[in-house]
């Protein structure tokens, strides 16, 4: 078992934090949740003060490997799913390409009047109407994401006769001939609602990523605007650069 070095120069803190996790390394599961020993048992076994092991244990929190949940200890968090951001995939599809189980609970769809930024992403007057589709995405059963699509009424006539509680990509395509082709968006940080933090079973100071996807056809016209926050914990977002000319 590694040990905390007195005679080190580098914090005590941080050499703790090193250790666990290595820790987190070897127990760290995509199936199974893994607690870390209590404060008191990891100040008996690395002979540390309780500061010492408070500061570790918010450092890893902040690198979002373990979570701290009340009354229940510290977990350690699953392995995060890397997104490229060079290929556009529906969500279904990229999990089911990785094993995981996806799973959709629609938890709201409605018909409602459009406004900014809706209306210039979609490029439709303000007077049309659009379908707002709240779903939340699952991942071996474990809530990882949601997702607000908002769809032009009269692009998806009848669209709440089928069954959304699946792959979006996939209806949009098989039902109404629409291909989801290219895709501009951005994403940022930002902390959870409390809605949001309810429906992803979350602390309330875990960083969300939030992202806006405008969805375009071959043709360039666009058919979808997508709100999104995913678990930061779960989620992480992978990118190709190159140099730039002179």
């Amino acid at each position: 078992m590694r040990t905390i070095n007195k005679q080190s120069r580098i914090p005590f803190y941080y050499q703790l934090a090193d250790i666990l996790r290595d820790v987190i390394q070897e127990s760290a599961s995509e199936t199974k949740t893994e607690f870390l020993p209590s404060e008191n048992e990891l100040v008996q076994t690395y002979q540390v003060s309780r500061s010492t092991v408070r500061q570790a244990l918010n450092l890893l929190e902040r690198e979002g490997l373990i979570h701290k949940a009340k009354g229940k200890g510290t977990f350690i968090a699953k392995h995060r799913i890397r997104y490229p951001l060079t290929t556009m995939i529906a969500t279904t599809e990229d999990m089911q390409r990785r094993g995981w189980k996806s799973g959709v609970k629609v938890l709201s769809f409605v018909e409602m009047d459009t406004h900014s930024p809706i209306t210039e992403s979609l490029e439709i007057d303000p007077g049309d109407k659009v379908y707002e589709l709240c779903r939340l995405r699952l991942g071996n059963h474990d809530p990882v994401g949601i997702q607000w699509a908002y769809l032009p009424v009269k692009l998806y006539p009848q669209l709440t006769e089928y069954d959304l509680a699946t792959s979006l990509t996939r209806v949009v395509e098989e039902k109404f001939g629409i291909l989801f082709w290219s895709a501009h968006e951005f994403l940022r940080a930002r902390l959870p609602t409390k809605f949001e933090a309810e429906q992803l079973q979350i602390p309330k100071n875990l960083p969300l990523i939030y992202m806006e996807r405008i969805t375009f056809t071959p043709e360039g016209q666009p058919v979808e605007f997508l709100q999104s926050v995913w678990r930061s914990d779960l989620y992480e977002y992978e990118f190709s650069l190159t140099r730039a000319a002179g």
